[in-house]
């Protein structure tokens, strides 16, 4: 099959946008495709985001700024925290549909997205602090923390020191644990970023050079490199997950390549007050690979009406 923009999203569903994409289909559209592949992409889901109603503000914290999206305009927050190199943008799919009953929310992360570096560096303790101040800004005493990666990791570390901040706490393939088998997803060339998106697809695929090229400029970004440069052992999850108070869904793809499903069930033993969902055939990105079942956990768990069939805990 000859390589095109359609193609190729049809084969990389984690970004986004990729409908949107495919849908628009124009030459310039193309071009801009090419030249910057992942910039694009992130446009598009926030276009396509803003269509849906969902609103882009950004909040000052003692001078720095923190660019966020909102929907919604009841209930208990649900704040969005994305992962290692992704943005607000990645929650593009599941905002609108939690919007309907939940007030939420999700930030850039400071160095990601269209927030700046912050100046205390791109450590988990650093990224807990401006969670702390964008909660203080909105004033907001306590939410619901929903994180991938290593917004996972963010969350859990902010429900360990802030615990009467947090009212219920998801984890999505969350990262925070080391363990020998798992994977960075950091790429230095094309072969690195092949590896890795198929580690994040939790499937063999073959993506053209300039995407992977998209993928290597995405992993040199300062707050990335930098993170993975100065990784800080000390800040990793094994030693203080008993201190998690909040009840915690651990939703986890199965096919992540990323961690290993042991992390999982590590979450989960060392958590006194969670469960555990598994999701069958999903990778490392459940809010975009598995957005509708996803949003279906949060509804239940959050004592939401669900129109369709109850979840089952362990497999969906």
């Amino acid at each position: 099959m000859p390589f095109s923009p359609k193609n190729a999203l049809a084969r990389f569903p984690t970004l986004p946008t990729l409908v949107t994409l495919a849908a628009g289909g124009t030459a310039a559209l193309a071009v801009q495709f090419y030249r910057r592949p992942m910039e694009t992409v992130t446009n598009l889901a926030r276009i396509s985001m803003l269509l849906r109603g969902v609103r882009e503000e950004t909040c000052d914290i003692d001078g720095f700024p923190i660019h966020y999206y909102h929907a919604g305009r009841r209930g208990t927050p649900l704040i969005f925290i994305h992962g290692l190199g992704a943005s607000a943008e990645s929650w593009a799919l599941l905002m609108p549909r939690l919007s309907r009953e939940y007030l939420v929310y999700a930030p850039d992360l400071p160095g990601f997205g269209k927030t700046p570096l912050a100046p205390e560096g791109y450590h988990i303790r650093t990224h807990v602090l401006y969670v702390r101040g964008f909660l203080d800004a909105l004033g907001y005493p306590q939410v619901t923390l929903v994180g991938n990666s290593l917004g996972g990791w963010i969350a859990t570390r902010f429900a360990v020191d802030y615990p009467q901040r947090v009212k219920r706490l998801y984890l999505l393939n969350s990262a925070g644990l080391h363990r020998e088998n798992g994977h960075s997803p950091y790429a230095t060339d094309r072969a690195a970023a092949q590896r890795s998106i198929e580690r994040i697809q939790g499937q063999r695929m073959r993506l053209p050079g300039f995407l992977l090229d998209g993928m290597v400029r995405v992993s040199q970004r300062p707050a990335y490199k930098s993170f993975i440069e100065h990784y800080d052992p000390q800040e990793e999850l094994d030693s203080v997950l008993a201190q998690v108070q909040a009840p915690t869904t651990i939703i986890w793809g199965t096919q992540d390549g990323l961690f290993p499903i042991t992390c999982a069930h590590d979450f989960h033993n060392r958590i006194t007050n969670s469960k555990l969902i598994l999701l069958p055939g999903v990778g490392h990105v459940p809010q975009t690979q598995a957005t509708a079942k996803v949003a279906r956990i949060i509804l239940e768990n959050g004592g939401k009406r669900v129109e369709t069939g109850s979840l089952k805990h362990g497999q969906v």
